[in-house]
């Protein structure tokens, strides 16, 4: 495999000419005759680059990274195509880290992205990143991070999340007008994002008097997948509360949801109505789900671009204050309620 040396060897220049040339540097003058014979011996030796020591010299990796709980959720894998077409766009790789919602990986990660494998980070502000130091530690590298979907924010990073608790409003509000009263909710422990959407329904329906807020209709699973909704659902029929339509934390486990429902011969939605979260799947269902849709694309767009502004003002020679975007979800109504 041949080496910068074996190039600046074969166009009679010197190594640090042959540096200059690949990497672009605009510090050093070479004349276009030297760089026409650099750029033909790498050509005629098939010279490739080693990317890192390229990266360390030039402080620059052409790299971000995103940081997400599980790539199985279709609201992820989406957002990750996203992502990865305007990093794209701006000659930029992606580094996908997938936490798997565990605490080993989280630190993994971390540590890799420390010691200099990208030039920024997005992060979903979920509760396990939030308890692992995971944004301090990157901080204190001076590590551009920016926080995107989950349901904190983080006063110190620029967030673009999503406006919960006015989708758990709109949701409740939906399902009241279409003649619901009794209204269920299917979310996940230990998360911010259940208690924003359940406060933004307990709201709405305490604010209308013909409607209460029952605790009993709330269950709360572990995991991020299809058979804990049907899990969930089953645990939900048990309490044996009256319950007309059911408000779920995402389409994933709405299909779950779903399953249980059909399992149990309960018509959806002439007994009970379901309504998902994200727009992520909820075409391919049967029946097909009513979901409120997030804007992946303007989320994506929003924190893609936050991100390389904090890249190119690295070195802090403008004062960009931590900015916080919020998403209003939007419903599509198809044949579950």
């Amino acid at each position: 495999m041949p080496t910068i040396k074996d190039v600046a060897r074969r166009a009679d220049v010197s190594v640090a000419t042959v540096s200059a040339v690949i990497n672009g540097d605009s510090d050093v003058n070479v004349s276009q005759e030297l760089t026409e014979k650099v750029e033909q011996a790498v050509e005629e030796l098939d010279y490739h680059p080693n990317q890192i020591a390229r990266a360390l010299s030039r402080k620059k990796t052409n790299t971000i990274a995103y940081i997400i709980p599980s790539v199985s959720n279709q609201f992820f894998a989406q957002m990750t195509e996203l992502v990865e077409d305007l990093a794209s766009n701006n000659d930029y790789g992606v580094y996908i880290c997938n936490t798997g919602s565990g605490e080993e990986r989280v630190n993994l990660y971390k540590n890799n992205i420390i010691s200099g494998t990208v030039d920024g980070v997005l992060v979903t502000l979920t509760w396990l990143i939030r308890q692992s130091n995971f944004i301090e530690s990157l901080k204190k590298e001076n590590i551009p991070v920016v926080g995107l979907a989950g349901a904190r924010v983080i006063e110190e990073i620029d967030t673009v999340i999503i406006d919960d608790e006015a989708g758990g409003r709109l949701a409740a509000k939906y399902l009241t007008d279409k003649g619901y009263s009794k209204i269920g909710f299917v979310g996940l422990k230990q998360s911010r994002t259940t208690e924003k959407r359940l406060l933004g329904i307990k709201k709405y329906l305490e604010k209308h008097g013909d409607y209460s807020y029952d605790e009993d209709r709330v269950i709360k699973g572990t995991q991020f997948n299809r058979e804990e909704g049907s899990k969930m659902m089953g645990k939900l029929l048990e309490k044996q509360c009256e319950i007309d339509a059911v408000i779920v934390y995402n389409d994933l486990i709405a299909t779950g949801v779903l399953d249980k429902l059909q399992e149990e011969q309960v018509e959806v939605p002439g007994e009970i109505a379901v309504l998902g979260f994200d727009d992520s799947v909820a075409e391919y269902t049967r029946p097909k789900l009513t979901s409120m849709a997030l804007s992946k694309k303007e989320m994506s767009y929003q924190a893609v671009q936050m991100l390389f502004e904090r890249i190119n003002n690295k070195n802090g020679s403008k004062e960009i204050p931590p900015r916080h975007k919020r998403v209003m979800p939007r419903l599509v109504e198809r044949e579950t309620t």
